[in-house]
């Protein structure tokens, strides 16, 4: 009974570490830019990148996405930090990307002429290690570190008792294999 119990208890504990190594969270400090990637329906990584505008972390935005809708455009990205009071001078869109690579490859240009050095990247959690490693392969040249949307609906705690945590999880292992594959993390 008591290797039943240990096993029980171990895997307790460490259930939760393939969803928590997908997250890649940097410490605060200045960046010339945050990018925000799309795919956002609650805005939650563009609230995060507006907090850190106006804390003083990062002197603009970056808001990325091509595809049409709410959460998925830059120019609805771009609306929401508007509101929240970002100047519009403060922001800059790419509006051609349809993925995470796609996104990187975009800005790259866009880095350059505004002259920016080192940006953090404002993602889910759960897509941070992807993104992370995708900007850090793009944008060469330029300082990356990461910062998940907070809060967040998604947490790696407990991520396998959900249908719709589990999908997030494993499509985002599936997709980062992907992407090393391809060679774009």
């Amino acid at each position: 009974m008591t290797l039943v119990t240990t096993a029980l208890a171990l895997a307790a504990v460490f259930a939760d570490e393939p969803a928590r190594w997908l997250v890649v969270a940097d410490p605060p400090g200045w960046a010339d830019a945050a990018i925000v990637l799309a795919g956002d329906p609650d805005y939650e990584r563009t609230n995060t990148a507006v907090r850190l505008f106006f804390d003083g972390q990062v002197g603009l935005l970056i808001l990325t996405g091509g595809e049409p809708g709410p959460g998925d455009s830059a120019t609805s990205l771009r609306d929401v930090a508007l509101r929240a009071g970002v100047p519009a001078e403060k922001i800059r869109l790419e509006q051609v990307s349809r993925s995470t690579y796609g996104s990187m490859v975009a800005i790259q240009q866009m880095l350059g002429r505004e002259r920016i050095r080192s940006v953090v990247v404002v993602t889910s959690p759960y897509h941070q290690r992807r993104a992370f490693w995708t900007a850090r392969r793009t944008l060469r040249g330029v300082e990356v570190r990461s910062r998940p949307a907070d809060p967040a609906g998604w947490k790696p705690d407990g991520w396998w008792k959900t249908p719709w945590s589990r999908r997030i999880v494993l499509g985002e292992y599936a997709k980062l294999a992907y992407y090393i594959l391809r060679g774009w993390a």
